[in-house]
This record gives C-alpha cells, sequence and structure tokens, in this order.
C-alpha cells in the first residue's frame, strides 16, 4: 500500500533558474578550498549565469566561514535580495547545524528560491523544506562542481531550470525490490549530519519519505551506529524507500573487519519493511553528484526515479 506523504503543505516551489540569472554564494559550513572554488565559479560563468560571492565567504572563524551570525545573516542577505535568483553554498565541512535555531523561517518562506548544497548543508535543506514547504536541491556545492562529471553538472543545471523531471541510474543496484509502491517525499543527504538531527525540533518528518543517504571518510561501524540510532528512533518505521549513494573513503579496522558492508547493514536495519532499496545511486562525495530536489514527491521503480511532481516553478 501507499504510505502517506510527509508533506504538511503542498510544496512551495522556487522559480526556476533562467539563462542569464544570478546565482549568489554563501558559505554556511567551513571555508572553502580556493582553487576548486574557484573553478566551480567559473563553470557557473561558462554557462551563462551570473555569479555574486557575498563578503561572508571570506571571513574566518577557526574552520567556520565567519561566526553563526555572520553566516545567518548572509543566507538571509541573499533571500531577500531581488537580485538573487538562487543560492548556492560555498563548500560543505562543519557548522551548518548552528544556525538552525537561527533562521527566519517566515521570511525563507515570504522569498522563494533555489538553495542547493550538500554534505554538511543537509541540515539546512532539510530543516528549510520543514519548516517552510519550499523545496531545496541536493546538489553540488561550489567547490565540487569542478570534480563531477560533466553529465552531472549538466543534469544538475536541467532539473534547475525545470528540465528534468525522470532519472534512469543504470549502474544502481536493487538490493530490494519491495512490495510498495515507492512513492514518497524525497528526504535525505549526508547520513551523519541526519543522524546528528535526531531528536530534536529541527527533524525531518520520515512519515512516507522516500530516504536518500550518502556519507564519505568514517568506520562502517559507526555508520552502523548511525544507522541504528535512527532505527531506533522510529526514522526507518514508514519509509517509501531508500537510495543509498556513496559512502567515500569508507575505513575499517584491518585487525578486526567489521564484516558487513553498509548496503547490508541498511537491508539489516529495514528488514521489517518491504520497501524498495537502491544502492550506488550517484549522489555522494565522488565523481557522480546528480541533485535531487528535497521537498518533492517521486516514485522509485527498480533503477528509475521519476518526480510526481514540479521541482521549480
Amino acid at each position: 500500500m501507499p504510505r502517506p506523504s510527509n508533506r504538511l503543505r503542498p510544496p512551495l516551489r522556487p522559480p526556476a533558474l533562467k539563462q542569464g540569472g544570478t546565482i549568489g554564494i554563501i558559505a554556511p559550513s567551513s571555508f572553502p578550498p580556493q582553487v576548486p572554488f574557484e573553478e566551480g565559479v567559473a563553470f557557473l560563468k561558462k554557462e551563462g549565469f551570473n555569479v555574486k560571492i557575498h563578503p561572508q565567504v571570506e571571513s574566518r572563524h577557526g574552520q567556520f566561514s565567519g561566526t553563526d551570525e555572520e553566516k545567518t545573516e548572509a543566507l538571509h542577505a541573499f533571500f531577500k535580495d531581488p537580485s538573487i535568483d538562487a543560492i548556492f553554498t560555498a563548500c560543505g565541512g562543519n557548522g551548518a547545524i548552528h544556525l538552525l535555531d537561527k533562521l527566519d523561517y517566515p521570511l525563507i518562506k515570504a522569498h522563494p528560491k533555489i538553495l542547493m548544497g550538500f554534505s554538511d548543508a543537509t541540515a539546512l535543506l532539510n530543516t528549510i523544506t520543514a519548516r517552510t514547504g519550499l523545496v531545496t536541491f541536493h546538489g553540488p556545492s561550489m567547490s565540487s562542481f569542478s570534480k563531477i562529471k560533466p553529465e552531472d553538472r549538466q543534469s544538475v543545471v536541467a532539473l534547475l531550470k525545470g528540465e528534468k523531471d525522470s532519472y534512469n541510474f543504470s549502474a544502481a543496484r536493487i538490493l530490494r525490490k519491495g512490495n510498495d509502491s515507492g512513492e514518497g517525499v524525497l528526504t535525505g543527504g549526508n547520513l551523519s549530519v541526519l543522524q546528528a538531527l535526531t531528536g530534536t525540533a529541527y527533524a525531518p518528518d520520515m512519515h512516507g519519505a522516500l530516504l536518500f543517504i550518502e556519507d564519505t571518510s568514517d568506520h562502517l561501524s559507526r555508520y552502523d551506529r548511525m544507522l541504528g540510532h535512527m532505527r531506533l528512533a522510529g526514522w526507518f518505521e514508514h519509509l517509501s524507500g531508500i537510495l543509498t549513494g556513496d559512502f567515500l573513503n569508507t575505513q575499517d579496522n584491518p585487525e578486526r573487519p567489521f564484516g558487513f558492508s553498509i548496503e547490508e547493514r541498511v537491508l539489516e536495519h529495514t528488514k521489517a519493511m518491504d520497501i524498495p532499496v537502491l544502492s550506488n545511486v550517484p549522489i555522494g562525495h565522488g565523481e557522480h553528484l546528480t541533485a535531487l530536489p528535497v521537498g518533492c514527491k517521486a516514485r522509485l521503480e527498480g533503477q528509475s526515479l521519476t518526480l510526481l511532481e514540479k521541482a521549480v516553478a
């Protein structure tokens, strides 16, 4: 049986990105590495977009790109700025979670526009979608555009322009076909960030969600603990399906191997639910990173993902 959607309201779709539009760059997490960041800016300009970098990107506060107050002010400023058509994050790292209790969600809802990032930005994307209904986009940050495949870069641009409504993940593996429809609201991102939201007032509603996860540079045993925490918190009880992406540079103890893959543990933690599970989806910190609209209803069938509603207006 189809599971209930986790939407409390119809999705608030941001205006589509138009050729020649202006993309604003903020840094809600760590400060960006210079060369990859500049390469990302060059790509957007080559594609015909204008780029406006908020001065906050140059701020430094330890590893962070400025203080929480500077980051919050930058995000609010670009949402209010009528000359900015979309907002991209500079890079991932750490610190976005500290903004969640400082954001002006009514302000964001009153000025809907594209917000895209991934990794640490998972906290912003899912919370803003949950609090405002605004569709956000899990996709490349400025510092990752240069390392992903050209076809993925073009796929991202097509989605933001409203020219993409389906995905064919031909290299993905069907881990469980499931008997349910696989219809749900796209929710997810970085596993460790999602797990950090568990039990807080900023955790997304997983009822009827189509969950996608990825991560990088952590131990298999720790990923398993994260999944276990989320299972005990009830996150998996009412999912419509799961997509797992890259778990790049996963670590293990060679003297005492964990003994299971991340895919095996996902299946174990969701064995009580007969839902579809697809692995090796091109999302994550590797060379493949397509964009997915958080808050948009979609259907997962085999290796195909179809958007059931428009991601942009």
